[in-house]
C-alpha cells in the first residue's frame, strides 16, 4: 500500500514538472513567434514608405527660394486659326541668280574671288587669255590703217573737185569733169564711213565684249591689258566658283555663279488635298529645322503649275520678305499657313513641358508654395507655342520657366524614398 502510495505521489510530481515544462515552452514559442512578427512589421514599412515616394506629384517651394527662378502663366484659351504645315526648301528666285561665263575659249590666268565672297557690279573676279584677243587687235589695227589710207584719198579726191570747180569757172573744164570729180568724192567720203564704221565695231568688240583697251600700247610678254577680264555682272555673293589658274574656260562655262541673299524664295511640297485651302496672298511663316523659336515672314506667291509624276505632290512658292543671315539657299525649312478657319486651342511655351517618367507634363501652381505634376498632351506647334489638347483647363497656372528644377526635386524625392 505505500509503495503503491508513493508511487501515485511521484507521478503527481512528475505531472506538476510536465505542466512547468510546457508552459515555459509555449512561453518560448510564444515570444519567438512575437519577434518574427515584429521582424516582420519592420520590414513592411520601407515598402509602404517606397510606395508613397514614388507615388508624389507634389513639390513645395518655399517662396524666397522662388524668386528669379520660377516663373509662373496663367493658362488662356484663345480662337487661332487652322495651320497648313509643308516641308520644302530655301531657293534663289530665277531673277536673282547670275551664271557668270565667257564669250571665247581661254584660259584662266587670274583669280581674285573667293567662294562666299561679297562683290560690287563691275567687279573684276578674274582675268583670262584668249587668242580672240590677238585676232581682235589685229583686226582693229588693220581697220585703223584702212580708214587712214581713205581718209587720204578722200582728202584727195576734196582737193580734185576744188580744182575742177574753179577750172570750171574759167570755163577750161567741162561738167561732165566736174559731175566726175564729184562722184569721187562722194564715194570717197562712202567709203571713209565704212572705215569708221569698222574701225568703231572693232574697238566695241575689244573694249565692250573683251573688256581690253583698244588704244593701250603693245607691251612684249602678257599683261593685264593682254588679259579679258570676267567681270560680275550685279551685286552678290559668289555662290559657285569654277575656275583656278590654268582652268580652260568656253563659252558655255559657269565661271562664277552670283545670287543675292536678300531675296530669297521656298518652294514648299504640297499635296492635292490642302490646294483647296491656299489663294495667293496668304501670310506665311518659314522655319527652320534646328533653330526653334526663329520664324520668317513670307508670302504665298505661286500655286505651281504641274504635279510631280514621282511623289504626286505640286510646288508652291513663298516668297520671304526679310532676308537673315541663316538663310541660304538648298537648305530645309518648314512652312506654316492660315487656312482661314479657327478654333479654340490652349497654348503653351515648349519650355514648360517636361519629360516625366517618359510621359509630357507640366507643373501646376497649387499653392504659393506648391507645386503638382500634370501630365498632359500635346499637338502641333504654332507659332513657336505648343497647342495644349488634354491635361490643363484655361485659368490654371502653369510654370513656364523653371520646371526643370521643380522635375529634379521631385526625382530627388523619389530617389530619397526608395
Amino acid at each position: 500500500m505505500k509503495t503503491a502510495t508513493g508511487i501515485r505521489g511521484m507521478y503527481k510530481m512528475s505531472g506538476t514538472r510536465l505542466a512547468g515544462t510546457l508552459l515555459a515552452v509555449l512561453g518560448i514559442v510564444a515570444a519567438l513567434s512575437g519577434c518574427r512578427g515584429a521582424k516582420q512589421t519592420t520590414q513592411a514599412t520601407p515598402t509602404e514608405v517606397k510606395a508613397a515616394a514614388t507615388d508624389a506629384t507634389e513639390v513645395e517651394m518655399p517662396l524666397a527660394e522662388q524668386k528669379d527662378v520660377i516663373a509662373v502663366a496663367k493658362v488662356l484659351q484663345t480662337d487661332e486659326p487652322e495651320l497648313l504645315h509643308f516641308p520644302g526648301k530655301i531657293v534663289l528666285p530665277d531673277n536673282e541668280t547670275w551664271h557668270v561665263g565667257v564669250l571665247s575659249n581661254g584660259r584662266v590666268e587670274r583669280v581674285y574671288a573667293n567662294l562666299g565672297d561679297y562683290v560690287q557690279k563691275g567687279t573684276v573676279l578674274a582675268r583670262m587669255h584668249s587668242h580672240d584677243v590677238h585676232e581682235a587687235r589685229a583686226s582693229y589695227a588693220m581697220a585703223r590703217s584702212d580708214e587712214t589710207r581713205i581718209a587720204a584719198a578722200m582728202a584727195l579726191a576734196q582737193v580734185n573737185f576744188d580744182r575742177v570747180q574753179r577750172l570750171y569757172a574759167l570755163k577750161a573744164a567741162s561738167v561732165e569733169q566736174v559731175e566726175q570729180a564729184r562722184q569721187e568724192l562722194v564715194n570717197a567720203k562712202a567709203e571713209l564711213n565704212n572705215a569708221k564704221t569698222d574701225v568703231m565695231r572693232n574697238k566695241v568688240h575689244l573694249e565692250e565684249n573683251l573688256g581690253i583697251p583698244a588704244d593701250a600700247p603693245l607691251a612684249g610678254g602678257t599683261t593685264e591689258s593682254e588679259l579679258i577680264p570676267i567681270l560680275a555682272p550685279a551685286s552678290g555673293y559668289i555662290l559657285q566658283k569654277n575656275a583656278t589658274p590654268g582652268t580652260t574656260v568656253t563659252p558655255g562655262t559657269d565661271v562664277f555663279v552670283l545670287g543675292d541673299l536678300k531675296h530669297l524664295w521656298m518652294l514648299a511640297s504640297v499635296g492635292q488635298e490642302s490646294l483647296g485651302k491656299l489663294v495667293v496672298g496668304q501670310p506665311a511663316e518659314v522655319s527652320l529645322p534646328g533653330i526653334p523659336g526663329k520664324a520668317f515672314a513670307g508670302t504665298v506667291s505661286n500655286l505651281g503649275q504641274a504635279f510631280d509624276p514621282t511623289t504626286r505632290r505640286l510646288q508652291i512658292r513663298i516668297q520671304i520678305e526679310e532676308s537673315s543671315p541663316l538663310l541660304h539657299p538648298e537648305m530645309l525649312a518648314n512652312v506654316e499657313i492660315e487656312a482661314g478657319s479657327r478654333r479654340p486651342v490652349i497654348l503653351l511655351d515648349p519650355g514648360a513641358v517636361q519629360q516625366v517618367n517618359g510621359q509630357e507634363a507640366v507643373f501646376v501652381r497649387e499653392a504659393p508654395d506648391r507645386f503638382a505634376v500634370r501630365a498632359v498632351r500635346t499637338g502641333e506647334t504654332l507659332r513657336g507655342k505648343l497647342i495644349i489638347l488634354e491635361g490643363l483647363q484655361p485659368g490654371e497656372e502653369v510654370v513656364t520657366r523653371g520646371g526643370f528644377l521643380l522635375k529634379s526635386q521631385l526625382m530627388k524625392s523619389a530617389m530619397q524614398g526608395e
